[in-house]
């Protein structure tokens, strides 16, 4: 019994640290300041701070805790991915992915906290290169393990029956659901003026034309490119193929020739310039440099006067808001689904309220279910927009229960399930591993014997 629990608490804790918050990263940096070992196996270590955030974490989702011993447990197996992850050849991660991974986290940070000065303050970093060069080395360990994991449990679901059955049994350990909603929303960009966009063309043919006479692409990319994903890597990608850009940078990059340099092209993310580095058949490494269109007050005045009286007409009936969604927003993966917005996390429609943007979060707060928010300026996807948003359903803060949760219970019984898979594939390499637990920890009765004794 006491072994099948610890599987659940570590298919509650997987779940739950997918879905992480700014406050529990913050809680994490700031406890690695001081620090004893608490086990080490293969070539990596386990930090005192690792349990002591995990525990707080679990306390924190209300989940019912004895001591620290399971904690240490998910997390050895978590390393043990990791060591297994980095000696397997079937897995390679680049550096260039581990950037836009850390980069996306950043900014999803950004949004969270309200911009890179609070974000910073929370964290406790004096600038933001000293924040990327601490979480870099989290993030490449986090991409390891996934990938391990995925080749471990690819395939296995739950079905309905298997769903019902896992939330019967475990229904009063699961955690209460927090305050969710779902949302719609219409996207105006502001229009740019030819002037406006012209600055921005005639500067990319400035710094285009001091690399040809010498300066470093890279170095460029470094201090003016405005794509978070390549800019601190000298806006490099590597191994770009077809399909994997929007069209029209793929037109541009696959018409150039090793070593040359593009003149500026306008995509939806602003204007680019691209220096191919190689080509491989169908295959190329290159650097770009990505100026964003930066509207004037007076062009995001106007853009929020005309989505203003869109929703007037909404208000007054005279339209609907799929109908207004399908005619006048921007946003292409939303207009003809009525707006309505999916978390890239879960693929679901529902969002916990308290995990939403700054920016989102006080444009909601006091809007009742059914009605629309306040025009407003936000950053969507690294553009600057103009937001209209409608709260569709608010589910309140409730005891997790299966028929306005099936999702989520679903998702939890598919973890539970992997965590088996995971268990016995830990025990099969401990034998062949070199591993340490630490005084502290000696007493614990793992369900996995580590020290293999």
């Amino acid at each position: 019994m006491k072994s099948k629990y610890m599987n659940f608490k570590a298919c509650m804790m997987l779940f739950l640290t997918t879905c992480i918050t700014v406050n529990t990263f913050a809680q994490s940096a700031k406890s690695t300041k001081l620090d004893g070992i608490a086990a080490v196996i293969g070539d990596q270590i386990v930090l005192e701070s690792d349990v002591e955030r995990d525990y707080i974490l679990s306390k924190q989702q209300g989940l019912q805790v004895a001591d620290k011993c399971e904690f240490l447990n998910d997390i050895l197996m978590e390393k043990m991915l990791i060591d297994r992850a980095k000696q397997d050849t079937l897995i390679a991660v680049s550096q260039d992915e581990v950037t836009r991974s850390l980069n996306a986290q950043i900014e999803d940070f950004k949004q969270r906290g309200g911009g890179e000065e609070n974000v910073l303050k929370f964290f406790g970093f004096r600038t933001m290169a000293e924040m990327k060069n601490e979480m870099k080395y989290i993030v490449e360990d986090n991409i390891f393990s996934r990938r391990k994991r995925e080749m471990l449990v690819t395939g296995l679901d739950a079905t309905p029956e298997e769903v019902r059955v896992f939330f019967e049994k475990n229904k009063n350990e699961l955690p209460d659901v927090k305050e969710e909603i779902t949302l719609s929303h219409i996207i105006l960009y502001p229009e740019v003026s030819e002037e406006n966009e012209q600055k921005i063309i005639d500067e990319l043919k400035g710094i285009k034309q001091e690399i040809e006479e010498g300066a470093s692409f890279a170095t460029k990319a470094i201090l003016y490119s405005e794509d978070p994903g390549s800019a601190n890597n000298g806006g490099q990608y590597l191994k770009v193929t077809r399909g994997k850009m929007v069209k029209e940078f793929d037109a541009v990059a696959f018409n150039l020739e090793e070593g040359e340099i593009s003149d500026p092209f306008k995509t939806e993310f602003g204007y680019h310039i691209i220096k191919l580095d190689k080509r491989r058949g169908q295959e190329l490494d290159l650097r770009h440099i990505l100026i964003t269109l930066k509207p004037t007050e007076d062009e995001m005045a106007k853009t929020t006067e005309k989505l203003d009286s869109i929703r007037v007409l909404i208000n007054e009936g005279k339209m609907t808001f799929k109908d207004a969604a399908i005619r006048f927003s921007e946003d292409k993966f939303t207009k003809y689904n009525e707006g309505n917005l999916m978390s890239p996390q879960t693929g679901e429609d529902r969002f916990e309220k308290i995990n939403l943007p700054l920016n989102e979060f006080s444009a909601i707060t006091g809007v009742a279910e059914g009605e629309l928010t306040n025009v407003f300026v936000d950053d969507y996807q690294n553009k600057k927009v103009v937001r209209l948003m409608r709260v569709n359903r608010i589910y309140p803060e409730h005891k997790v229960n299966y028929e306005d949760d099936y999702y989520r219970i679903k998702q939890f019984a598919i973890r539970y399930k992997e965590q088996d898979v995971l268990v016995n594939w830990v025990k099969k390499q401990v034998p062949d591993s070199f591993i340490k637990i630490g005084e502290d920890y000696k007493s614990c009765k793992f369900p996995i014997n580590w020290e293999n004794k």
